[in-house]
Formats: structure tokens, sequence, C-alpha cells
């Protein structure tokens, strides 16, 4: 009997994605999801995420765009090579049931673990493709507490349900010296929003550590995200001695990914 393509790749797919990856509902891969708190009556006018880079009042002549990086999606620093070769093959796989059917496959898709490596390359003219900047960052819901309701509340002027609004995590962000003048950070933020987004993440939080200058701190309230002091002993920085607590909400633009590429696995 001639062996069924399709039927063994549909059944390799499931199989890998069952073990691999974390699910992600197949209706929110390309748009943003519909939370389960009340955040539509939050009223976004304060919030700069997405501004362009004139409402800061930058030099944008040097600025990179979504079309001038390649992001690619990785498993988290200090995952074994057999790790990192099974999401290799998981990824390729859902790319061929994809490909059999005639569909078109997911923007992204996170592992399981709840964790996640976004890296950013960039080709200067006359030059080969590098990497210029790398974060780490949270890809599952974690559990809401009464200080994140209280922040929520207090800064937001909304009251979710007690315990139901979920967070995740900026780890890290690390961009190149040369390149950390370029916009590289601010097009970061909007790539891991809309990936935490899509994995029904409602608020974004991190801690932001420029020695007392002020200076990151600022730079992130430019950005969307507010301070957040009844956090900081959750996000292990009591007192400010690891930097200050700051968050902000998830949001996605309607067509990002079609502007945006990410490279996964």
């Amino acid at each position: 009997m001639p062996l069924n393509t399709s039927l063994f790749a549909s059944l390799a797919f499931w199989c890998s994605c069952a073990f691999l990856f974390s699910t992600v509902p197949t209706a929110l891969a390309f748009v943003a999801p519909s939370h389960p708190t009340s955040l539509s009556s939050y009223t976004p006018l304060q919030s700069k995420l997405f501004a362009t880079p004139s409402e800061a009042g930058a030099d944008t002549s040097n600025y990179l765009t979504h079309s001038d990086i390649e992001w690619r999606l990785r498993p988290p620093e200090g995952s074994s090579w057999m790790d990192r070769l099974k999401y290799k093959l998981g990824a390729n796989v859902v790319r061929l049931d994809n490909k059999l059917k005639g569909g078109e496959p997911p923007p992204f898709l996170c592992p399981k673990g709840g964790r996640a490596l976004l890296e950013a390359y960039y080709k200067e003219p006359g030059q080969r493709k590098k990497k210029i900047a790398r974060f780490g960052f949270t890809t599952s819901r974690g559990p809401s507490s009464p200080d994140i309701d209280t922040t929520i509340r207090e800064t937001y002027k909304i009251d979710p349900p007690p315990l139901s609004a979920s967070i995740a995590a900026i780890i890290y962000m690390f961009v190149e010296p040369d390149y950390r003048s370029r916009n590289v950070g601010a097009l970061a933020l909007e790539v891991i929003s809309a990936i935490q987004s899509v994995q029904v993440v409602d608020f974004t939080v991190l801690v932001a550590d420029d020695n007392g200058s002020g200076g990151l701190v600022k730079w992130y309230e430019e950005h969307g995200y507010s301070k957040a002091p009844l956090m900081q002993n959750m996000l292990g920085s009591p007192n400010k001695e690891n930097g200050v607590a700051m968050i902000a909400p998830v949001q996605i633009e309607e067509g990002f990914f079609s502007r945006c590429t990410i490279k996964w696995w």
C-alpha cells in the first residue's frame, strides 16, 4: 500500500506539537486575543509603545525599522543541543504540514518551559548579516496577585476581577553599543509585546536598572511603561536594589506580523 504522506505529516505534526510546544490558539495566531480581564476599558492615551520616533523629538535619520531587521525566536540561553534539535525538528514538521495542506504557518511558536530568546540581525550595506541585539523574556501567562491587581487599578483606572490579570516578563535587553541609538530596543519591545499578546498575556513587567540615573526608567516610560512600586519585592528588587519595577499593557497592532517577520527555531 502506498504511503499517505499527508496523513503521515499530519500525525507527526500533532505528536511534535503536543510534545514540544505550548498551545497557541489558532484563532489568535494573527490577531490580538480577547483578554479575560476588562482591559478593553483601558484607554491607551498615555501609552507610547507604538509611538513614532518623531513624537519624542528624536533624530530619526539613523533609526532602523522592522523591515531592516531579521528577528529570530530561539530557545532560551542554556538550552541543550538536544532540545534545540527537537525544537528545530518540530518547527520544520509544522511548516511541512501547512505546506501540504496549502495553509500558512503561524507567525511563531513558543516552546514549553515559558521562556524564549529574541535575537535581532541586521545587514549593513556591503557587509555580512550579524547579530546586533538579544532579549530574554517569558512567554507564558504568569499568575496574578493582590499587588498586581492594585497596581492595575491605580495605574490604568480599571478594576479586573480579582487575581485574573496575567503577566509575563522581560528578563533582560542587550543591544550592541554601536546600535543603541538606532531604535532597536523600541522595536524589540513591540515584538515582545506582540508575542506575549498572542500568548494571551495581559501585562508585561520588568526591572529597569540604570544605577539610579533615571535615564533607562525614563526611556521605558516613553515607550508605555509605568513604575510599579508595589511590585518591587515580587520582582526581586526590594527597595529598588536591583532597579525599578515597571509594568505595561501588552499591545499588538493590526497586521503587525505582515510587516514584522519572525524566524522561529
